[in-house]
């Protein structure tokens, strides 16, 4: 008598002719095929009872196996519409799968009969059938939703029993799938293992021995993932398993891979192919050894072929996409009928998974038609080059994924996991892989601790892409950070190409001092909540290793011992800093880095060119409250940080102001900040500031400056020198010659829409403030202290002459006005010259009261004059009569306001 294609029926059947068979083995309950059926009638009634019918969605949240397996067969006899709610979902997933399905009853462990009621013979408890003919049911799966929403598969329960025989081939088996009954790979080989009349195994995940299990419990098959036969390499034990058959699937299996399981487990192992809409459509012959990474042949009923795009059938070894036709497919997707035309066409499942047959009709796969990415006109299956790069012997796993370019089409990029105990060669990787697939190598290698997988073990794409950006975000943070503390060292070009993943850069190669390392890994911290601690960033070798540990932290347990004690006294709570003004973030993780009160001092000398006037005020208010650091941290601490502070906070009160100027600070380049204050660029002027040699201020903190400049009426662009240059020689990232840095301000999109631009330099920036005032037809430049180098440097000296002779021929400035020490001979002379070069449109001042020195600034801004001299000069309305060209040649004593003539320019 032939055997029912119902899957109850066929439970029923076993019943029958083989009562005492193993059904379901665990190690703590063995039940038979007849107390299996018993307790699946007696879930029946506890569903008549709920009032569920074959017309209910039944919606399964179960994570007990047995019984989720129990509820599932019990709602095939109802006939009633099935699907599985995972338990470890979160709610507003399950949610969505309650809506999407339609569920109408949801039902769990307290609905569910326990496996302990069934009788120790199962022959004692025969039951009449409940209904003569059993409805059909209908069985819901999720698709892998690798790029985007899973798609819901329609299913009978007859359709399952017609592919049963394709994935267990004996009532014999002894069958172990490793995921739980909630994932619907499982879930679907426990039914065909059940369809066949075979023995489902449930191991317990929470004992401690998989191998131990496994032996006691008798198993002969076990079917993994890739990714779980990469955790079964792991277990010291695993030998002991050499006599089970192995079977993989879901998701592709490297040919490196299958050796080592070959090698470590058994010989008898099987990679297979197949979809949730169709079940199994091949596996390997474990005697095939020329088999490389294809999936074997098609089984036993099925026809497969490739297809071109418009689906004409190709011949052997030709790419395309795979189609298949076979009993048991499926009967559409939920709630999608345009979709289910396209992919069902006359009797054929176009699959949209790309690959050929070779000439012994082997499956070859080379990835998914949706995975598919065009570079440089080149079609890219990501799941070819992933093949390659897992082959590398210090890979365990690898994600192929496209970088949009407006050039390029898509960039091929690659996130990898190495093996543990490794010391990741991202260059060398590199290397192998462009050995391996020439030009289609991915531009960019990012290490990960794991690609994210779905239940099926196949690559989440849509997690990967998502796993990118984050990536992305962390580059761009550590570029926009580079280009403010590198201080022009690196070439900005060389930042954009790290910032866009097409370029890495080795730290060695990145002139950083501790303290601007300080402040990049506060940065990390604050944005991404990632302690890295100096010593551990001296172990990177390049900006990618820092990518990778921001993405990937270490274990909590390993992270507190890697946490200073300053910042455990510190004690912040998520809530604490979620109320904290940013500036106090940076303040508490700064200090945390600070383990003497010298790199405490060394950090706020720091923070005095990045500050604005609130963020002071910020800090000042928090600190005096009590609220900055606590005040348990040691006195020296706390003495340092008031004294800092309340000589910011001194400083810019001699402005005579008692709010804070509302400046925000944007970085425009390595070297150059925006500080931008309220109200309209075309109502306002520009000052361009040009540091000191080596400085980032006009020896003076920034916010001490910005305090005593009227926000809304000046916007000041202060340029930063570096200490390996001079301003002769221009800032490195903006141009080689104050030229050219002239012409790279001149070129940002706000310039022209100022009023009016003024440019002041202090020292080394003296000189370029006279220079960028000309070529920026700027109508004020003023040269605080400018000088010489000493005289032996002749041809630099004849440099800046000419220079600014060039200057003054092609441009115009309508005031310049010199500031300099008269004690300082260099001073005099640099101003005498000047004076001649700048057609007698020129006042000099002079300081009578007192030996200034170079730094005329600092002395004022110590002196608590600052807010006068600025008023006199760089502030001076344009008619005033010191700096109009008939006063020109003059020297301004300050601040007695004696006037006198300086020197003749005409001798």
């Amino acid at each position: 008598m032939p055997i029912s294609n119902s899957l109850i029926e066929r439970l029923f059947h076993y019943e029958v002719n083989r009562p005492i068979h193993d059904a379901i083995v665990t190690p703590t309950i063995k039940l038979s095929y007849a107390q299996l059926a018993q307790l699946v009638r007696e879930q029946v009634n506890q569903f008549n009872d709920a009032g569920i019918t074959g017309n209910s969605v039944l919606g399964i949240k179960c994570a007990d196996d047995t019984q989720h397996l129990i509820l599932c067969l019990a709602a095939t006899h109802v006939g009633t519409t099935s699907c599985t709610i995972p338990s470890h979902e979160s709610e507003q997933l399950q949610k969505a799968i309650i809506t999407r399905c339609g569920v109408t009853h949801v039902v769990d462990e307290g609905l569910a009969v326990s496996p302990v009621l069934a009788n120790s013979k199962g022959e004692q408890s025969k039951v009449a059938s409940m209904a003569a003919v059993l409805p059909t049911a209908r069985l819901l799966f999720s698709t892998s939703g690798t790029t985007g929403e899973p798609k819901l598969v329609v299913h009978h329960d007859c359709d399952l029993v017609a592919q049963a025989h394709r994935h267990i081939s004996s009532e014999q088996e002894r069958f172990v799938c490793l995921a739980s009954m909630e994932h619907n790979f499982s879930k679907r080989h426990r039914l065909y293992c059940m369809a066949m009349g075979a023995t489902n195994v449930f191991v317990d995940a929470a004992q401690n021995s998989l191998v131990a299990q496994c032996q006691e419990l008798n198993v002969n098959v076990i079917h993994v993932s890739a990714f779980q036969a990469q955790e079964l390499l792991a277990l010291s034990d695993i030998s002991f398993l050499s006599h089970i058959r192995l079977k993989l699937g879901g998701s592709h299996v490297p040919l490196r891979l299958r050796q080592q399981l070959r090698d470590s487990i058994t010989s008898n192992l099987q990679a297979g192919y197949g979809t949730t809409e169709t079940g199994a459509i091949a596996f390997t012959d474990p005697t095939d050894l020329n088999a490389g990474e294809s999936v074997g042949q098609p089984l036993l009923g099925i026809e497969i072929c490739a297809v071109t795009t418009d689906r004409k059938p190709l011949g052997k070894c030709e790419k395309g996409e795979l189609a298949i036709r076979c009993e048991g497919m499926f009967r559409g997707y939920l709630g999608k009928p345009e979709l289910t035309a396209s992919r069902l066409e006359d009797g054929w499942f176009y699959t949209g998974d790309i690959g050929y047959l070779d000439d012994k009709k082997r499956i070859h796969l080379c990835g998914r038609s949706d995975d598919m990415f065009v570079f440089n006109s080149m079609n890219i299956y990501p799941q070819e080059i992933e093949s390659q790069i897992c082959q590398h012997p210090d890979v365990q796993d690898a994600a192929v994924l496209p970088r949009a370019s407006s050039v390029h089409g898509n960039i091929p990029e690659a996130l990898v996991v190495f093996k543990k105990n490794i010391t990741p060669d991202i260059h060398a990787l590199k290397l192998y892989v462009r050995q391996c697939v020439g030009v289609r190598c991915p531009r960019q290698f990012t290490i990960v601790d794991e690609i994210p997988r779905n239940e099926s073990g196949k690559i989440s794409r849509l997690k990967a892409i998502n796993l990118t950006k984050e990536i992305d975000d962390i580059r761009s943070t550590i570029a926009q950070t580079l280009a403010t503390i590198t201080k022009g060292s690196l070439n900005p070009t060389l930042i954009t190409a790290f910032d866009n993943g097409n370029k890495d850069i080795a730290l060695r190669k990145i002139e950083m001092d501790s303290l601007e390392r300080m402040e990049l890994l506060i940065v990390l911290e604050i944005n991404y909540d990632t302690v890295i601690t100096p010593q551990e960033f001296a172990d990177f070798n390049s900006l990618g290793d820092v990518v990778s540990r921001v993405l990937s932290p270490p274990p909590q347990n390993e992270m507190e011992q890697t946490v200073p004690p300053i910042l455990n006294e510190l004690s912040i709570t998520t809530d604490q800093v979620d109320t904290q003004p940013y500036v106090v973030q940076f303040f508490r993780r700064m200090f945390c880095f600070c383990p003497t009160v010298t790199q405490l001092n060394k950090a706020l000398t720091t923070l005095d060119h990045r500050l604005t006037p609130s963020e002071v005020t910020c800090l000042h208010e928090w600190h005096f409250n009590g609220q900055l650091i606590q005040t348990s941290v040691a006195e020296k601490f706390q003495s340092a940080i008031t004294y800092w502070l309340q000589g910011l906070k001194r400083m810019m009160l001699d402005s005579g102001k008692q709010q804070a100027e509302p400046f925000t600070a944007h970085k425009i380049a390595s070297s150059v900040t925006h500080f931008v204050g309220p109200g309209s660029f075309a109502d306002k002027t520009l000052l361009v500031c040009f540091s000191e040699r080596g400085g980032r201020q006009l020896m003076m903190p920034n916010a001490v400056l910005m305090q005593h400049t009227n926000s809304a009426c000046y916007d000041l662009l202060i340029i930063a020198e570096p200490l390996s240059e001079g301003y002769m020689d221009g800032v490195p990232p903006l141009g080689k010659n104050i030229s050219e840095v002239s012409n790279w301000i001149a070129r940002l999109g706000f310039i022209d829409e100022y009023r009016s631009i003024r440019t002041i330099g202090c020292s080394a920036g003296g000189y370029a403030a006279v220079v960028a005032g000309y070529l920026l037809g700027a109508e004020m430049a003023v040269c605080v202290g400018g000088r010489f180098h000493s005289e032996r440097y002749l041809l630099k000296i004849l440099d800046k002459i000419f220079t600014t002779w060039r200057a003054t021929r092609k441009g115009k400035c309508s005031s310049v006005l010199m500031i300099y020490d008269p004690v300082i001979k260099r001073d005099q002379k640099y101003a005498r010259v000047i004076a001649g070069l700048s057609g007698a449109n020129l006042v000099a001042m002079e300081f009578t009261d007192g030996d200034l020195g170079h730094y005329i600034l600092q002395r004022l801004v110590e002196r608590g004059e600052l807010a006068a001299y600025l008023a006199k000069t760089i502030f001076a309305e344009m008619n005033d009569p010191l700096i109009v060209s008939s006063r020109a040649n003059v020297i301004m004593s300050f601040p007695a306001g004696n006037i006198r003539p300086l020197f003749d320019t005409q001798k």
